[in-house]
Parts: structure tokens; sequence; C-alpha cells
């Protein structure tokens, strides 16, 4: 035996501090839950990590936009519902006033009654808007420059761009409509039907652009999904392995404190031989 030199608890001494070592780092693993939780864990696994992250925070703000974009739509189509309505009002009065059994008094009630249809028109195309921004009012200084763009990716040029229309009486071109007398309502009324086409055809504008954002939105959602799960995969800990890990780490520091005990006695055993 040697005394000078007590090899074998140098070596548990060794195993010792590296089990230890190994304890502590499955205990942080297990305790913050992410395999990963500074460069030396894993520097590379680290960087994809992080580059996901970014993106997952690109995407999940994306899709907020499209949400915000939705909603704009839908207020500008709800707006010209509400236009379309106002003109189905007006072609009835129209087609009213196209009887000549109407007096002059009566025509000059229906005539009033449309130019305040006339009005609240404009007052739809001129004060509708979503968070100031005027969608029915394409032409006017408070609605430049015509149209919106909605970011729907984490990557530059992903968007949707919502154009802007004109919805007042002049650009459905009842501005002029006239009930005065039978030809004149009678021309009035194929100026009103086109004006509810016309509406017609911008609520399908934007029933397209609602659409194309409400598949942008599901495929922005699922590539957030998919990179989290991947990042999830790469970052975090895979707990029961860890834990088997860490139990097994802790018995043999127990294990390895017990040999340190047992081989720090022996030279002491020697030295009672000695007496």
């Amino acid at each position: 035996m040697v005394i000078s030199h007590n090899l074998a608890a140098m070596n548990q001494s060794y195993h010792l501090k590296t089990n230890i070592k190994k304890t502590a780092d499955s205990s942080r693993k297990l305790s913050s839950g992410y395999r990963i939780n500074e460069d030396a864990d894993d520097a590379a696994g680290l960087t994809i990590s992080e580059a996901m992250r970014h993106q997952v925070r690109g995407l999940n703000r994306a899709s907020s936009n499209v949400q915000d974009g939705i909603s704009m739509v839908q207020t500008a189509d709800a707006a010209l519902e509400e236009t379309q309505q106002i003109l189905d009002r007006m072609e009835e009065l129209a087609v009213q006033a196209a009887n000549d059994i109407n007096t002059e008094a009566d025509r000059s009630a229906i005539q009033e009654e449309i130019d305040q249809i006339k009005k609240e028109i404009d007052h739809i195309a001129y004060d509708t808007n979503f968070n100031q921004q005027y969608m029915l009012a394409e032409g006017t200084p408070k609605a430049r420059p015509g149209y919106f763009k909605i970011q729907t990716g984490s990557l530059a040029n992903q968007s949707v761009t919502i154009n802007f229309v004109n919805a007042s009486k002049e650009s459905l071109g009842v501005d002029t409509v006239d009930v005065s007398s039978y030809e004149k309502a009678s021309e009035s009324i194929s100026k009103i039907q086109k004006a509810i086409d016309i509406a017609g055809a911008w609520r399908d504008e934007f029933g397209s652009v609602q659409e194309q954002l409400e598949h942008a939105t599901k495929a922005v959602d699922n590539t957030s999904e998919n990179t989290q799960r991947a990042e999830s995969g790469i970052r975090d800990t895979d707990m029961s392995e860890e834990m088997l890990k860490f139990t097994t780490n802790k018995i043999l520091v127990n294990a390895a404190q017990s040999l340190l005990a047992q081989y720090n006695r022996e030279p002491q055993t020697v030295l009672t031989l000695l007496k």
C-alpha cells in the first residue's frame, strides 16, 4: 500500500467531481425545462433555436396583422351593405315616382327623401374608417395613398394589398337622380340599378381579399406552430431522459463519496499497524 500517494482516493475524487458536475447540469436542465441554457450546452443548437424563436415572433405578429386586415375588410363590407340597402330604398322611391298618377307635390316629397339618401351615401363613404383608414373614400386626401398593405409573413414583401374604393354618390352615379317627371324617374331607375351593381362588385372584391387574408392567417398559424414544435425539439429538455440521468448521476455521487471516505481511512489503518 502506498501512503504518500493515495491514488485510489485521488481517482474517486476525480469521479466525484465529474458526477457532481453532471448532476448539477441535469438539475439545471430539469429546473429550467431547457436542454440548452448556454452556448456550452450546444452552440449550434442555440443558434438555430434563437433563429426559430425570432421567426415565430415575427409570424405571430403577422397573424395579428392579418386579423386587423380582416377586420378592416369586414368594416368596409358592412358599410357597403348599408349603402346597397340605401340604394334599394332609392330605387323603390324612383319606381314610385315613375307614375304619372303622382302630383307635382308627391314627386317633390319623393325627391326630398332621395336627396337625403344621397347625403347618407356620402356620409358612409367619407366617414367610414378603421383606425383612421378611410376605405370608401379613395381619391380624397384622408384616404391617401388609396390602398393598405398587410404584412402576412415574417419575411420582407410578404404582404396583401387592400385597395380602397370611392363609394360617394358621384362615384356611384346617383348624384344626378331626378324624379321630377316620369322620363327622369325612369332614367334614374337605370342609374340606381347600375350603382347597386357597382357596390356589389366592390363587395365581391373585398370578399376576395378577406378570403385571401383568411388563407394567409391559416398558413401563418400553421407555420408558427410547426416552427415552435421544431424549436422545442432542439431547445427543450426531455424530462424523462434527463430525470434518468439525474438519478444515475446522484447514485454515482453517493457511491463515490462512500468509496472516497473508505480510501481516505486506509492510510490511518496502516499507521495503526505501525504502532
